[in-house]
């Protein structure tokens, strides 16, 4: 694994080269930065446990992780985020303009692999991106009239989160030789594990610790981002128990006060932080977790599926 891993990595170096300068260098910004490569750890995993980790998946593992890459350039543009990975983003830098051409690019990388890879694998990638853009359009829009905000953000999560991770799931499988039943099994469990894990993210950008996460925390809360802990308030201050209400009210007093100032910001988070919303999200982070678990149900016991199963765990219990 370790070492289908580094011919990931390597990989991704080549597929980032540019014989512009400029176009190099920005690229290669977050890429250097490192990350968790959760998408291309998956797609391993799930050839592991489904079949053969075969040069197709190693290729497939990559194209997730640069659909990924590319995608973090344009939310960070949308989101205004100063951080990524520890490193100032690519817009902060060069600008937005640079930022959204230098996803574009990564983007176009993507395609040119995966076209490679045949059609099915192909049609998977169009459907995936396709689900990226809804679920930010779904974000950008906000819930129809009427509908539950926080199934409005599940759909969300789903688009922008689940589609990619349920994708690298497939392409494991698929490319790594498994019967289609089993194929499909690893679609609903990345589905699921997605969710589970960017509910945990959403979370850690009010609980985690910067210089594990690297993110500054409450970016979301500065941009007016309402994550699952803030949606349970709004859901918990127009409810009927009294105290629960007013306890609510106070943090959404804090919440959508001005947050320019640091130290308002920072008494915001920590509100949050400590109100039993953030433990509320967390235990429905969980649950989507435990059901990605039982998504693997069917598959016969090996080490690639208890790798899976851990990996599932491991999402839900992180600061970054």
């Amino acid at each position: 694994m370790l070492r289908s891993l580094g011919r990931v990595e390597e990989r991704l170096g080549d597929a980032v080269r540019s014989a512009d300068g400029l176009a190099d260098v920005t690229a290669r910004h977050l890429l250097s930065a490192g990350g968790k490569r959760v998408r291309p750890l998956l797609a391993l995993l799930a050839a592991q446990a489904a079949g053969t980790v075969t040069d197709e998946v190693v290729e497939a593992a990559v194209v997730v992780e640069l659909t990924h890459l590319a995608s973090l350039y344009h939310d960070d543009v949308m989101d205004s985020a100063p951080l990524r990975r520890g490193v100032e983003t690519a817009h902060t830098v060069w600008g937005n303009t640079v930022a959204i051409l230098t996803g574009d690019m990564i983007f176009a990388r993507a395609s040119a692999l995966v076209s490679a890879l045949g059609q099915e694998p192909l049609l998977i990638q169009a459907t995936t991106f396709e689900r990226l853009v809804i679920g930010q359009l779904k974000e950008t829009t906000g819930p129809a009239e009427g509908q539950d905000p926080v199934e409005h953000y599940i759909q969300v999560l789903a688009g922008k989160t689940g589609s990619l991770i349920a994708a690298s799931a497939q392409y494991g499988a698929l490319l790594g030789g498994a019967p289609r039943s089993v194929v499909d099994l690893m679609v609903v469990y990345g589905e699921k594990l997605g969710l589970a894990f960017q509910l945990a993210d959403d979370i850690i950008d009010l609980t985690g610790h910067p210089d594990v996460s690297g993110k500054t925390r409450g970016t979301d809360l500065r941009e007016g981002v309402d994550t699952l802990p803030v949606l349970l308030l709004r859901r918990d201050a127009a409810g009927p128990d009294p105290e629960a209400a007013a306890s609510a009210a106070h943090v959404l007093r804090l919440i959508d006060g001005d947050l320019t100032d640091d130290a308002a910001l920072a008494t915001a988070v920590a509100a949050v932080s400590d109100h039993s919303a953030a433990a509320e999200a967390w235990q429905i982070a969980n649950r989507w977790a435990d059901e990605a678990i039982e998504a693997l149900a069917p598959l016969p016991d090996s080490v690639a599926k208890a790798a899976l199963i851990e990996f599932a765990h491991a999402v839900v219990h992180r600061q970054g």
